[in-house]
């Protein structure tokens, strides 16, 4: 049900459950309700950080889709699919997920479906309209470590993805925070995603609410996302105003979880939470 993806040097790599068919979809979601998962992903397209497929590529016919989210609704399971295309986010959204990943080459009309279907997007542009606005910098490319096929692909449909950024900053759709992580390395400050989203036309309140308050509803969660008496104490605070620097997000020297102060003034108070 889902392909293995090129990772980080520094990520580690996860089993994943393949499915060809109707039949063997439905057995898959069902194997991995029964182990204990509490989401159900899969991926619908080709990507951009593998070498041997196409990010316009539909892997799963309209049927296959419906079948996976109808087997995972039966066990009151949400499904997130992670998708670039703008062909296989439709079929998704039609099938009933409840979060698209990436979604980076979106049409108005599909976004605006998405929007109509109160379906959550995680755009993660840091991925995928940063290489693209970025294409013909060594630079910024050396720093991103990426392989050289997906700088490739992504000259290749640079203004698919601009585009897409464009569509997804002047929609109301509801948008939660994702940094992809593990294709990029650890090392990276995955709060750069806020400026990312600001520079495509995304607000910094709008970029704010989706790692709090949007996030936390995508979730399904109500002990966390904002401030209030019986949510759990989970803050951060930094040296500047986020809605006049957004890059102040990429600064954090408190935070604090579940009401007990782990980092003061930069500096870790405990070794790992």
């Amino acid at each position: 049900m889902n392909a293995m993806l090129s990772l980080a040097p520094d990520s580690r790599p996860w089993e994943n459950g393949l499915a060809d068919g109707s039949d063997e979809i439905r057995k898959v979601v069902r194997n991995e309700i029964k182990h204990g998962a509490e989401w159900v992903k899969y991926a619908a397209s080709g990507g951009f950080s593998t070498a041997g497929d196409d990010p316009t590529q539909v892997t799963y016919t309209q049927e296959e889709m419906d079948v996976l989210v109808a087997a995972a609704r039966d066990f009151n399971r949400p499904v997130a699919v992670q998708v670039f295309g703008d062909e296989v986010i439709k079929r998704s959204v039609l099938a009933g997920v409840r979060s698209v990943e990436h979604g980076s080459m979106v049409s108005k009309a599909t976004v605006s479906l998405m929007e109509e279907k109160g379906v959550y997007l995680v755009p993660m542009m840091l991925m995928a309209t940063h290489p693209a606005r970025m294409a013909d910098d060594d630079t910024v490319w050396q720093a991103l470590g990426s392989p050289p096929h997906m700088r490739v692909k992504v000259r290749k449909y640079r203004d698919a993805l601009v585009d897409g950024a464009k569509n997804i900053a002047l929609s109301g759709v509801n948008i939660a925070f994702g940094t992809d992580l593990g294709i990029f390395s650890y090392g990276l400050n995955g709060a750069g995603e806020f400026q990312e989203m600001v520079k495509n036309g995304i607000t910094p309140e709008r970029a704010l609410r989706a790692a709090t308050s949007v996030a936390a509803e995508l979730l399904q969660r109500d002990d966390i996302g904002i401030l209030l008496p019986a949510r759990n104490a989970d803050i951060i605070a930094m040296p500047a105003d986020p809605f006049d620097d957004i890059t102040a997000t990429e600064r954090v020297d408190f935070v604090m979880k579940g009401g007990t102060v782990v980092r003061r003034n930069g500096v870790p108070l405990v070794e790992s939470f």
